[in-house]
């Protein structure tokens, strides 16, 4: 959930939030390209929780190791089987097939140990066979429960496969056998805060401060949290601190930002916007790449499992990335394409490394080798996409959203990007047919239920706009963003079988108690006016025009002097949405990072 929406959409789809954003590595995820078929590791993918390392001060140590006897019973373990390798490097096969063979060994002699099942659970995790992991590790935990590591290593299993019902027990079983675990408390306490179990994350990420002070997640998430709260103080102390450990975290100038704001201090809050726009490229992946983790050395060694041939120079190139090597990042990807030039999985990695630099050209370069190598890839076709965005090609960033969609049709991001792109293009009708399609496939989405009803306004379907519209009340009944969006389409549409003041009187009382802005404002405006109340049109009309002259936005303030005209003048308002109107031209979607603001141009923002 986005903690600091002030009332807004939550833009973070279901698919999208689970496991973060994918390179397309063969870093435990499904490598989709068709001419890539092998797999080489499991570590986890470049974006995934608690990236750059080296932002919370010194390396913890990891709980040292429980000494382990052999099984009592050993025929109690469940059985783990090797899992499905043909597509694995000929060296890769041997490493996880020894071992596999070694376990059997010892299994067969009543000598196994906790220890054995979790080594291999290691090395199946880090070539990402989740399912063998699991098993391995369960068997871990039950003939060894004093040992840490097992239950640590099975809630970041669950938690990098979006499994956070399971993470959760596994890390607080994890952290009763080690309770000063630094990047375990972390992990926990942003997992609960993403299930909205305010006091337990608040709780962990206190234990974790305790223990080292310039835990950086620990004092975004207590920032975020005291925002969400209100508490814009505190918000700001923990935001200031963690910035400051981590100044290259773009992602925490948002928030930043709002607590600003909240304090009144508007010019600090328009810095730290201004920073973040000139830190922040759009690069589809930057927003999670420059989030600051904390250095986790049972990580590092699940990471270390994986040494042979590519699956190296992989590895590290993953592990380069994350602690903000960026350099060598390049390289080890640089090494993987001359070894493999047509391997399309190689070309996105380099590619995204090279974007998280603002190295735009070259990036743009290996997307369009990777495209070359495998057209359907879908991530290069999004990424590829949000390029041409930022320089203006809508229309071939429309035909590289169309391939993702076609390549992936689970994928939210790539139908947000398409629609948007379209209704940006004027082609409004086809956009809601997009955000029609997204919605079938998943019913839930706020952002495809937002961009609809603008697509159906801008498209003149005010009608079918104004049903969907209570739909989506129902559907969301705490976000703002929807019987705001009604009550200006039932006070101001031209057409008349549309329009319904008492209706929307209703709702703007509902959207007033939570939000008090410019635009609710100009709402406000309408919704009298269209009651015959001209005199208190006139006084919001005012107040919104002050407050978009006193925020520098003169264009704005001049179109609004027009609508005045027309209260002064006895006269309601028939236009619920300027056509050069801000919710018309939505903002791209990225990969959703922890600390994104909403969609661009959402009624309610400021």
């Amino acid at each position: 959930m986005d903690r600091c929406d002030g009332g807004r959409v939550d833009h973070a789809s279901p698919r999208d939030r689970g496991g973060g954003w994918s390179t397309g590595s063969r870093a435990g995820v499904t490598v989709r390209s068709t001419r890539s078929l092998r797999v080489r590791t499991g570590v986890i993918s470049l974006c995934g929780a608690g990236l750059l390392a080296g932002a919370c001060g010194e390396v913890p140590s990891p709980p040292s190791a429980v000494d382990v006897a052999p099984a009592a019973d050993s025929e109690a373990a469940a059985p783990v089987t090797l899992p499905q390798i043909d597509g694995f490097e000929a060296d890769a096969q041997t490493q996880l097939r020894d071992a596999h063979l070694a376990l059997q060994v010892a299994i067969e002699a009543r000598t196994v140990t906790g220890d054995e099942f979790g080594r291999l659970g290691m090395l199946f995790a880090a070539y990402g066979l989740v399912d063998g992991a699991e098993a391995a590790y369960l068997n871990a935990r039950g003939l060894a429960p004093a040992e840490f590591r097992w239950d640590y290593y099975l809630g970041v299993l669950y938690d990098t496969t979006s499994r956070p019902e399971q993470a959760i027990p596994a890390l607080e079983r994890a952290l009763e056998l080690s309770p000063g675990y630094v990047p375990g408390l972390a992990r926990l306490g942003d997992l609960l805060a993403g299930q909205d179990r305010v006091a337990e994350a608040t709780r962990r990420y206190r234990d974790a401060l305790a223990q080292d002070p310039s835990c950086n997640p620990c004092l975004v998430g207590l920032g975020q949290i005291a925002l969400q709260d209100r508490d814009f103080e505190t918000a700001v102390e923990h935001l200031e601190r963690a910035l400051e450990l981590a100044p290259q975290a773009a992602t925490i100038r948002y928030p930043l930002a709002l607590a600003y704001r909240g304090l009144g201090e508007d010019a600090k809050a328009q810095a730290e916007l201004d920073a973040r726009a000139e830190a922040t490229l759009n690069t589809g992946m930057g927003r999670q790449i420059d989030r600051p983790g904390v250095f986790d050395p049972l990580l590092q060694e699940l990471e270390r499992m994986a040494v042979s041939g590519n699956v190296a120079i992989e590895a590290r190139g993953v592990m380069a990335a994350r602690e903000g090597r960026w350099a060598d990042a390049i390289s080890d990807f640089e090494t993987l394409v001359a070894s493999e030039p047509d391997n399309a999985v190689s070309r996105n990695l380099l590619a995204v490394a090279l974007l998280a630099t603002g190295d735009r050209d070259r990036a743009r370069h290996q997307f369009q080798e990777t495209l070359r190598i495998d057209p359907a890839h879908p991530r290069a076709n999004l990424q590829l996409g949000l390029l041409l965005v930022d320089d203006g090609q809508e229309q071939d960033a429309i035909i590289r959203f169309r391939a993702a969609v076609e390549a992936d049709p689970g994928a939210n991001m790539a139908y947000l990007n398409l629609a948007g792109a379209l209704l940006r293009n004027g082609d409004a009708g086809e956009a809601a047919d997009v955000y029609d399609a997204l919605l079938e496939l998943d019913p839930s989405n706020a952002p495809a239920r937002l961009g609809r009803a603008f697509a159906l306004i801008r498209a003149g379907r005010h009608a079918e706009a104004k049903i969907r519209l209570e739909e989506d009340i129902l559907a969301r009944p705490t976000e703002m963003a929807f019987p705001h969006t009604l009550t200006r389409l039932l006070a101001a549409s031209p057409d008349a079988s549309v329009r319904d003041a008492g209706r929307a009187a209703e709702l703007i009382q509902e959207v007033t108690r939570e939000l008090q802005n410019g635009q609710v404002a100009e709402t406000t405006a309408m919704v009298l006016a269209e009651v015959g109340s001209f005199d208190g049109a006139v006084r919001y009309q005012e107040i919104a025009i002050g407050l978009a002259a006193e925020a520098g936005m003169r264009e704005l303030a001049a179109e609004m002097r027009i609508t005045l005209a027309l209260y002064h003048g006895g006269q309601p308002s028939r236009v619920p949405f300027r056509p050069n109107d801000s919710v018309f031209f939505p903002a791209p979607f990225k990969p959703p990072g922890a600390f994104d603001e909403p969609p661009s141009g959402a009624p309610g923002q400021p």
